[in-house]
């Protein structure tokens, strides 16, 4: 049997319900949506149904009071579980305008708990003395943040999936930094580095469309490790200079490509790309996951980075080497690198 939901009916009734503080009326339209769905319609009406449900879902987690955190857990829950691209990351809408003390108590799902406290943390809180959240869950990721982390992090830059519409993410260029203080990349010493596929998402129903790669360690300095990268480009579209940048400068535009970030508003998950930059970290470092989070932080205080620009760059670009000096004087680097434009 059709069902008689249409999509733009229910995108202006699901805003008419939250603009008149209907919360009731708003939760039941999302389950009757789910009511019809669970009818199994023709392929066709499920995919509109889905995106129906997602869109009261987005709704739902952006303007449901605190009094009302329960339900919005609840509905956060059924969407993920469903594992549907459609609802995006909805624990950073969630996370965007609720506090752990509104939503905590209701957060039973130990992944989507501490997805949500992730994504609190880069929101300001300090939840390393919460109880019921353990670094551990997600390779020893602390639960607040660190210094470099929050030295050029900004959040109101960065809101990620926080409006009531599709959850996109701003249009940027994450590696753009401008020319001053640039240096003369050095001649190439050995052969061009290859940049490896991403990782697999992090969690299941997470929409990651990372465009990022990341290199195996390559035993040379910052600056020469992306001399030997750009080798690999034609003469015409190969610079030579790069940019200086502490790593602090980079956090920010690693948080955003290795969560999902794309051109055109890829929704994005700074939850799992802070969650991803740590593992990263730990990666380059030789570190388990059970060491300690200030051995992370002192192996990014020894860390040297360069970006550069290219002429095919346009809508989203991020282009780095990160150099670290091992004991006996020899470096190692590695490059992250990716470029997005439809």
């Amino acid at each position: 049997m059709r069902h008689h939901f249409s999509w733009g009916e229910v995108f202006e009734r699901s805003d008419l319900l939250a603009d008149n503080g209907d919360w009731d009326g708003l939760i039941r339209l999302y389950d009757a949506l789910g009511s019809a769905l669970a009818d199994q319609p023709s392929p066709d009406d499920e995919r509109e149904l889905r995106q129906c449900r997602a869109r009261v879902a987005r709704v739902a987690m952006f303007e449901l009071p605190a009094a009302r955190a329960a339900d919005a857990v609840r509905i956060l829950v059924r969407e993920y579980e469903d594992g549907l691209p459609h609802c995006g990351a909805l624990w950073e809408t969630l996370a965007h305008v609720r506090t752990w003390q509104e939503v905590g108590p209701h957060l039973r799902h130990p992944l989507l708990r501490h997805l949500v406290a992730h994504a609190r943390v880069l929101r300001g809180e300090d939840l390393s003395p919460a109880d019921g959240l353990d670094p551990a869950a997600y390779g020893g990721v602390p639960l607040s943040l660190a210094p470099w982390e929050a030295e050029s992090w900004d959040v109101a830059q960065h809101p990620s999936s926080s409006g009531r519409g599709s959850g996109a993410t701003a249009i940027a260029s994450l590696s753009a930094v401008g020319r001053e203080g640039r240096v003369r990349l050095p001649p190439t010493t050995g052969g061009a580095v290859p940049v490896t596929t991403p990782p697999e998402p992090l969690a299941p129903g997470a929409p990651t469309h990372c465009f990022a790669g990341i290199s195996g360690p390559v035993r040379c300095g910052a600056e020469q490790a992306a001399a030997r990268f750009l080798s690999g480009l034609p003469a015409g579209e190969r610079p030579s200079y790069a940019t200086p940048i502490p790593f602090a400068a980079a956090y920010p535009d690693l948080v955003l490509a290795l969560g999902g970030s794309s051109a055109y508003g890829t929704v994005a998950s700074t939850a799992l790309g802070r969650i991803a930059v740590w593992g990263m970290l730990r990666g380059f470092a030789g570190l388990s996951e059970a060491a300690p989070a200030v051995d992370v932080s002192a192996f990014v205080a020894g860390l040297t980075c360069v970006t550069w620009e290219l002429p095919s760059d346009e809508i989203w670009f991020l282009h780095l080497a990160l150099g670290h000096d091992n004991h006996g004087g020899r470096s190692t680097s590695w490059i992250v690198d990716g470029q997005d434009v439809d």
